[in-house]
């Protein structure tokens, strides 16, 4: 896998992050912080009770984008409920 050139977050900016990867209305159930974006992807930081797992298809609203669809690359956990994780784009 080639990584991508990363770069930081606008200030102020967010993630939302729906768990559910269906095509119907985007209903957010989690607030992250972004750690780091490119053009593939971003690092977030999140607080949930959620279990995330590689390879699990979400949606997610980064900062200004529209909503679209994502798929969780790595997760490592950093206390409890709260976890940093890769995500990459899937449109």
């Amino acid at each position: 896998m080639t990584r991508s050139i990363r770069f930081q977050p606008d200030p102020l900016d967010h993630a939302l992050i729906d768990f559910r990867s269906g095509q119907g209305e985007f209903t957010p159930t989690a607030v992250a912080l972004i750690l780091n974006e490119s053009f593939t992807g971003c690092a977030l930081l999140i607080k949930t009770l959620e279990t995330l797992k590689p390879e699990q298809q979400v949606r997610v609203k980064v900062g200004r984008l529209d909503p679209m669809a994502a798929k969780i690359i790595w997760v490592k956990p950093v206390e409890d409920h709260v976890i940093k994780a890769g995500i990459q784009f899937l449109e």
